[in-house]
């Protein structure tokens, strides 16, 4: 496995460059990289009947260097509210690196107001891995085998927990220093 702390490995993801020499990442090429976990995602919600969230745009402004999907299914496994005025489900998460093949998964909660608006997951070291409820555990074993028959390389938190040097500076929001591993593959800076 790659040594994610090393310098060169992290220069290059903090500045959104590739540390895979596999394509799509290679060609640094955004398109050609969101296109490939597109293709992904549209296969599995296909063939396992999920519906979906995904953010391919940065969460709307900034910038993401990985794709947060989000699976579930809907029905009442997976609902954790339902009245006339607001819907929520379980599901699982699966941040997709764009930089590399990686990729972590955990379980979040999202929830929709009929009046707009709504309340989110936001993707953290303390998450992955997380599954407190069964069926997005059982979702999650369903799926694995499809993301690695796709080349990619599921991360799990004790590949992540590593501290970078007190110096590093990770352009996120997503938390404060100290900074992990995790931080330097899967961060947003809004």
């Amino acid at each position: 496995m790659l040594e994610l702390c090393s310098d060169d490995v992290l220069k290059k993801l903090l500045h959104g460059q590739s540390i895979s020499d596999q394509s799509p990442w290679s060609s640094n090429d955004e398109g050609e990289i969101v296109g490939f976990y597109r293709a992904i995602c549209e296969d599995l919600c296909r063939e396992f009947v999920l519906s979906s969230e995904i953010e391919w745009e940065d969460y709307g402004s900034g910038y993401a260097s990985y794709i947060d999907a989000w699976f579930y299914r809907d029905n009442d496994r997976f609902k954790v509210s339902s009245s006339p005025e607001c819907r929520g489900y379980t599901g699982l998460f699966v941040l997709f690196s764009r930089l590399s093949p990686y990729f972590v998964v955990g379980e979040g909660t999202k929830s929709w107001n009929v009046n707009g608006g709504g309340r989110s997951y936001l993707p953290s070291f303390e998450l992955v891995d997380d599954f407190t409820h069964q069926p997005v555990a059982d979702l999650f074993g369903e799926l694995e085998p499809r993301l690695i028959q796709r080349g990619l390389v599921r991360l799990r938190k004790d590949d992540l927990g590593q501290l970078l040097p007190e110096d590093s500076r990770v352009p996120t929001i997503l938390c404060d220093p100290p900074y992990r591993a995790f931080d330097a593959l899967f961060h947003w800076a809004d």
